[in-house]
């Protein structure tokens, strides 16, 4: 029986990989999460569907995967993080993320994909006459406060992130990753029972507010999925959500999403004490997290079930300038047959 969402579509559990990644070298960024992959084009690979559909799972066993000095162009990021959505069971009405609104000052970058909606343009520039007010570095926040899922907020968020560095800075704007997987597993045995039964709803009220300062709503667009169009930017989902690739059990309800949102069923005290909580799971545990330092060109693709991420906001000099696409996956579901990340392993290595 599946609780607190709806169950993905019917596959097996986990997902097998072929073996057509196995001659691609690779590094392990860290015991908890992360692999990099030197001399790996993604540019070389996009059609072979193998290949493709290994790196998907493989992103969703290690969370991120960073290949450096990549050639892949915008547009064909964006024809592979779809390509791995089909692979991997993504809902058939369901494509890429696509922003609410129009960010002041994108249409200055001089950059053609900022025509296309499906790519999202992220510039440290814009962020900081923009958003100044609301990022930890114009107002004196925790840096902790950028944790986040992406666009959790959404009734169907999404699953696959591909990510690109179009100009980094000689230092600063840095992407923290911790392990959702890690995180559901720091917690003891009564609380993982007790999360397990929480659901939490999301709310991205910052949106809201930038509405205020004049920024462009699109009304009526299908962000992603036909149940991605309210503008009120909030969704409630489960706070351990299973992963349909891996079949492993993640925190999923922590961070951003939930600084405007709040536990479901609780008092306002109950709800802030767990927000809290969980918020501390994330920061006081370094051995779960990994901090990616950019260059140009670099690219991530990650799995939004098995990683929170977190940009650090500290650009001085230069710029930095991002590409990023987001497939939508499956409405955010907990299913109590699902196992942790190192029960899994244990059953495979015995």
């Amino acid at each position: 029986m599946m609780t607190a969402g709806e169950p993905a579509p019917c596959h097996p559990l986990p997902h097998r990989k072929s073996g057509a990644l196995d001659n691609f070298k690779y590094i392990e960024t860290s015991p908890a999460l992360g692999r990099e992959y030197p001399g790996l084009q993604l540019s070389s690979i996009i059609d072979d569907e193998e290949i493709v559909r290994d790196l998907a799972i493989t992103a969703s066993e290690r969370g991120v995967l960073f290949f450096d000095h990549q050639d892949i162009a915008p547009s064909e990021l964006k024809r592979l993080i779809l390509k791995i959505g089909e692979l991997m069971g993504n809902p058939k009405e369901a494509g890429l993320h696509r922003h609410a609104f129009s960010i002041k000052g994108n249409e200055e970058l001089n950059i053609p994909e900022v025509d296309d909606p499906d790519i999202l343009i992220l510039s440290s520039a814009v962020q900081n006459t923009n958003f100044n007010v609301a990022l930890p570095v114009g107002s004196r926040k925790f840096a902790s406060w950028g944790w986040h899922s992406d666009e959790s907020h959404e009734k169907y968020p999404p699953a696959y992130t591909g990510f690109k560095i179009a100009k980094s800075p000689p230092t600063g704007g840095d992407t923290l990753f911790v392990s959702s997987y890690g995180l559901y597993e720091y917690l003891s045995n009564p609380w993982q029972k007790f999360a397990e039964s929480l659901t939490a709803t999301h709310h991205a009220a910052e949106y809201l507010r930038h509405k205020d300062v004049g920024f462009k709503f699109h009304d009526n667009v299908k962000r992603g999925h036909p149940e991605n169009v309210d503008l009120d930017f909030k969704a409630s989902h489960p706070v351990v959500r299973t992963n349909p690739v891996t079949g492993w059990k993640g925190l999923y309800g922590v961070g951003w999403g939930l600084i405007d949102g709040s536990f479901d069923n609780m008092t306002e005290d109950e709800s802030n004490l767990l927000k809290q909580y969980f918020l501390r799971v994330i920061t006081d545990n370094s051995n779960l997290q990994i901090r990616k330092r950019w260059g140009d060109d670099g690219v991530a693709i990650w799995d939004n079930r098995a990683v929170h991420h977190n940009p650090t906001y500290d650009v001085v000099d230069g710029e930095r300038t991002t590409f990023r696409v987001a497939g939508v996956g499956e409405k955010p579901y907990f299913d109590p047959n699902s196992t942790s990340r190192t029960e899994f392993l244990r059953k495979q290595r015995a």
